[in-house]
Order: C-alpha cells, then structure tokens, then sequence
C-alpha cells in the first residue's frame, strides 16, 4: 500500500495511547535535535552498503529540509513522525531518539513499524523519495531520464527466436 496524507492523518486517530499525548507537530515546539534525528532515520532506513551511499550521505537530508520549508503538509508529516520517534524512544529507554546506540534505534523504527505503521510508512516513503530523487543515485542504478520533450531510449528490434520455447508449450486456453 503507497501511504497518502490522508491515510496518514486518519492514522493520528487510530494510533496507540502513547502517540495521543504528543502535541500535533504544527504546535510543538522544534526540538534542538531534529536535524540530527532525521539524518539518524534515514541513514537507519537506507544504511550505506555494496559501493550505495546512504540516505544522508546521498543528500537526502537538505532534500527533505527543502521540501519542509515549502510543503506544509510534509513538514507535518516529517515532524509527527520524529516525534513519535521521540516518544517510543523515551517510553523504552528514557532518552530523545538521537541519544540512543544505533541497536536501540532500530529497535524504535521496529517497533514504530509494528505498532504506528501509518507514521512509520510515511516517513520511510519520505526517505526514499529523497534519496531515489538524487542524480548522484541514478547514475548507480542506470536510470536515464528522458525528459518529455526529448525522444526516448530506443528499444532494440524484435528477436522472434526469443520466442522458440514458447511456441513449443501446449496451449494454455481453449479455442472457441
């Protein structure tokens, strides 16, 4: 399921007790950590590994900040789920999230994941945006952008041998 605002916003109703008592992110106050802590999750959701950088490194981080400073309801999202980030991290272990050893913050987006699945699936859906948006990324993967105003890749010409196997299997309908 690709999760939408507004699935995430109904999700603020239906969330455990712990959730309910944290402001709504539009009226709490910033806290000093939030950059610190949104690098954190996202280096945790996209770790570094085989030859990929991570989220962070990738430049995911000031993707997200400028999405923030021009999309309201991103801001909301991202903040809510920082905070509830905040408030199973202080639940399990009575500190912020960003002062945890990195074995206990994933146990957080574990359990984040287990239990606040619509917050948790909007932040990783934020994450990923802002890292599979990076050119740097592209590149890695093989993706070529072909703007709309520009011819495409072109695809190489049929091989009907590719169909040999195929032709040779009993027919799978009836004819009628």
């Amino acid at each position: 399921m690709k999760p939408t605002r507004r699935v995430f916003l109904a999700a603020g109703a239906a969330m455990p007790p712990l959730v309910t008592s944290i402001l709504p992110a539009s009226q709490a106050p910033a806290a000093v950590g939030t950059r610190s802590t949104l690098q954190q999750v996202m280096d945790l959701i996209i770790p570094s590994g085989d030859g990929m950088p991570s989220a962070g490194e990738a430049g995911g981080l000031a993707y997200l900040e400028r999405l923030i400073e021009r999309d309201q309801n991103a801001k909301t999202d991202i903040t809510k789920a920082l905070a509830v980030a905040d408030a199973f991290s202080q639940r399990s272990f009575q500190k912020p999230f960003a002062d945890l050893e990195k074995k206990n913050q994933i146990a957080i987006l574990t359990e984040m994941e287990a239990q606040a699945p619509q917050v948790f699936d909007t932040i990783r859906a934020y994450v990923y945006e802002s890292y599979y948006e990076q050119p740097a990324i592209w590149k890695r993967i093989g993706y070529e952008l072909y703007p709309t105003d520009h011819t495409g890749p072109h695809l190489p010409p049929f091989n009907d041998a590719a169909l040999t196997n195929v032709r040779k299997m009993r027919k799978l309908y009836k004819d009628v």
